[in-house]
């Protein structure tokens, strides 16, 4: 949904709304036995991060040279060097997405 729908629905439900709902402190209880939040590592973006700035500056002016070659379809080691660096990043990315979704 958007902010155009958003706002009737919610106006809608706060006037519906009669207050909390009684539960005997259930979701106190439930909320105290709750283990603390793990926190993020930060190491997977860093590490991809330095990769591609890693990767630009090695390969950036063997890029501008053989922009050309690659149009044609004759890959060169930096072209090549490109496309493994960005297939790497891209694993990594996929990688700690699903680990971060095994978490939840």
């Amino acid at each position: 949904m958007n902010q155009q729908h958003d706002d009737p629905i919610e106006a809608l439900l706060r006037k519906q709304f009669d207050g909390s709902v009684p539960d005997d402190g259930f979701c106190d209880r439930v909320m105290q036995r709750l283990p603390p939040r793990r926190r993020r590592s930060i190491w997977p973006l860093t590490a991809g991060i330095l990769a591609g700035v890693g990767a630009f500056w090695l390969t950036m002016p063997a890029l501008h040279i053989n922009w050309v070659d690659w149009i044609h379809g004759e890959l060169s080691a930096s072209i090549i060097t490109v496309m493994l660096m960005t297939t790497g990043m891209s694993l990594l990315a996929a990688w700690w997405a699903m680990t971060e979704a095994d978490d939840r």
